[in-house]
């Protein structure tokens, strides 16, 4: 999307701010009892945050930027981020400021080597949708310009791409370098179609044909996302990102996608059909960018909200005056298989370094009657840490895991594997003044002969990450844990299931 921001910098926070808070399961705490910020997610350090714009790159770090305001209804401006590992974050203030009711919505920023656009080589060249004379139907994209490595920007005038048909929905441009022709191409999102123009110099733009999605009805596209990859089979493949609104096919809102390739100045499509990054309800307004030591991987990061709910209170203002998180950053490879291509992603490698306290524990064979057994309790309990476990549902109709765990066994997120392939359901972790009905359960499919599933699962004081089978599907989720909400079990439906290499680890940054 593209909205907001607006309050005092604060220059050089650390950040997440906080590390993990140990607790006794079954103690009752409101809301506010404890401090909810993240052990090891990015957030911001106070006010409210929405979507990512993808990072660069600049002398041995990365500069992350994301829409920063006081509220979600007030207009907003671009924060920036710098880490060196994609996990450990350092709050570097505002880049693109706000003027007046001229915010700064999204877009995407690149480092202009070549001196293509002439403010010499090295200049990071930001591509931002702003609201003309502060109309949010007059979306038109702008150019800002950085001499210092993209920590501070100057705006370089009138807008580069105008919006020539008065459009409501032309916004969030994703600027990409297309080596093979020598050009610049910047996706922009419209109303059911991707719209593409290419420049040789950032400021010179000529529209290209757009790409229209037709089938199943996602809604608009926003924040797109483009980018050239070399699968693992060596060959180079483009691949166009949109967040879509996937429940208006039954689906869900995040990123949807298509690979394709360039071919007379038009984006062709393997499949007209989008596969799915992530198939969660919270990793919207999703961003890859690229690895500089391997063109085969990509980073990528998404918002943990949805727009369904997002323009409300959370737990979190109460708790630490802060609204909005992002996801853990991801490592995205492009897989063949049969001649179809398909991303997969793992948490970053770098997140290894913030590991202790390793805890195994043996395999657990649950077996259960008629309906759902009553489960075996883990020895294990925390807030903020990472779980890896195979699951097999060997005679039983379904297998899953509960965290999150109350004592009185109330309150939990639930995952696992049914007959309709891999689940996440957090109904038992909504909280009387924060709903997330109806969008409690999301599914993703599995080989039809699959017999074991393995999950990586990144639970962090307000959200849980499932990875299952090294990536091939991811759920993303906002949920509500309370202070006592820290236990794991691990259940079986109308038959025998086993529970295998399981694994426990603490996560602080």
């Amino acid at each position: 999307m593209s909205n907001d921001a607006n309050n005092p910098e604060l220059s050089g926070a650390r950040i997440p701010g906080h590390a993990a808070v140990s607790d006794d399961a079954g103690k009752a705490a409101g809301p506010a009892a404890v401090s909810l910020r993240p052990a090891y997610h990015l957030t911001v350090p106070e006010q409210w945050l929405n979507d990512p714009q993808r990072a660069i790159y600049v002398n041995g770090s990365f500069s992350l930027y994301y829409l920063y305001s006081t509220t979600y209804y007030l207009p907003g401006e671009w924060r920036r981020v710098q880490s060196k590992d994609c996990v450990s974050f350092e709050d570097k203030g505002i880049a693109i400021p706000l003027d007046g009711d001229f915010a700064a919505w999204s877009g995407s920023a690149v480092v202009d080597t070549g001196d293509t656009a002439g403010f010499g080589a090295g200049t990071v060249i930001a591509l931002v949708t702003q609201p003309t004379d502060g109309d949010g139907h007059r979306q038109e994209q702008y150019l800002w310009y950085s001499h210092d490595g993209g920590a501070s920007f100057e705006p370089y005038g009138k807008p580069v791409i105008p919006n020539t048909t008065a459009s409501d929905w032309f916004r969030d441009p994703k600027v990409a370098w297309d080596a093979k022709e020598g050009r610049w191409i910047a996706a922009i999102g419209c109303k059911h179609a991707v719209t593409f123009y290419e420049s040789h110099n950032l400021k010179d733009w000529r529209e290209l044909p757009p790409f229209t999605y037709e089938g199943q009805s996602i809604g608009g596209a926003e924040c797109p996302d483009l980018f050239e990859m070399r699968a693992d089979d060596g060959t180079s493949h483009w691949v166009l990102g949109i967040s879509a609104q996937g429940t208006l096919a039954g689906k869900v809102n995040t990123y949807a996608y298509w690979t394709g390739s360039w071919q007379d100045g038009r984006f062709l499509a393997d499949d007209p059909e989008p596969q799915w990054l992530d198939y969660g309800w919270d990793w919207y307004a999703a961003v890859t960018w690229e690895d500089p030591d391997d063109p085969g991987q990509r980073y990528g990061m998404g918002w943990m909200n949805n727009w369904d709910y997002a323009a409300r209170s959370v737990p979190s203002d109460a708790s630490d005056g802060f609204n909005g998180m992002m996801s853990l950053v991801r490592q995205i490879r492009l897989h063949a298989h049969d001649g179809r291509y398909t991303l997969r992603s793992r948490p970053v490698d770098a997140l290894e370094r913030y590991v202790s306290d390793r805890l195994e524990i043996p395999d657990a064979l649950v077996r259960a009657g008629d309906g759902i057994d009553e489960g075996i309790r883990l020895p294990f309990c925390a807030r903020s840490y990472r779980m890896d476990a195979c699951i097999s549902m060997k005679s039983a109709q379904g297998a899953s895991i509960r965290i999150g765990k109350s004592a009185d066994g109330s309150r939990y997120t639930e995952f696992g594997v049914d007959s309709q392939g891999f689940y996440l359901d957090r109904t038992h972790t909504e909280l009387e003044h924060f709903l997330f009905a109806p969008h409690l359960v999301t599914r993703s499919p599995l080989p039809p002969d699959a017999v074991d599933v393995r999950v990586t699962v990144l639970v962090d004081t307000q959200s849980v990450e499932v990875f299952v089978n090294d990536g091939e599907c991811v759920h993303s989720d906002q949920v509500y844990f309370q202070q006592g909400d820290t236990g794991v079990s691990v259940h079986a439906q109308s038959g025998e299931a086993c529970f295998g290499a399981i694994s426990f680890s603490t996560i602080a940054v």
